[in-house]
């Protein structure tokens, strides 16, 4: 009987790593999981929902990146959450815009739904407390300077 149910999430987990294996230039994925952000306390999370279509979506991967490297050693986590309805034409914009985030597929839209999401891209800024400071509609290059300093406020927050 454990068996049986161990056995499916055993086999999607060495198919997770041989697919890791054997693609080592793809990003990290979540797929298949729940997002669970309690795995994050203590970090600074930035969530973000976006979509292979949304054009915005495309100036933001870049930002991201750069937030990666400049904070990730600080304890910022940064997750990017597709809702595609084709893991392929993700995957096709991911290998054009170069990212090597972590990516949540929610295809079904449960984790947009939960987090009220209805444009592309929307980012939630999440301060290591668990809690949403902060919410960006859309990705304006013009207001990077203002996400740079929210992000850098949670992430030397104590």
């Amino acid at each position: 009987m454990v068996i049986k149910r161990l056995l499916p999430r055993l086999l999607a987990g060495l198919s997770l790593f041989a697919s890791a294996t054997l693609l080592a230039s793809a990003p990290p994925v979540m797929a298949g999981a729940p997002l669970d952000l309690s795995a994050y306390k203590g970090k600074v999370v930035y969530l973000d929902f976006w979509a292979s279509w949304c054009h915005p979506c495309e100036q933001s991967f870049p930002y991201m990146e750069q937030l990666k490297s400049r904070y990730g050693p600080d304890g910022l986590v940064i997750i990017a959450v597709n809702v595609d309805h084709s893991r392929d034409r993700a995957n096709s914009f991911l290998k054009r815009v170069g990212s090597d985030l972590t990516v949540v597929y929610d295809s079904e839209g449960v984790l947009a739904q939960r987090y009220k999401v209805h444009d592309m891209p929307t980012s939630l800024l999440i301060g290591r407390d668990g809690r949403i400071r902060y919410t960006h509609l859309g990705f304006h290059p013009e207001q990077a300077a203002n996400y740079n300093d929210q992000v850098a406020e949670l992430v030397h927050e104590n």
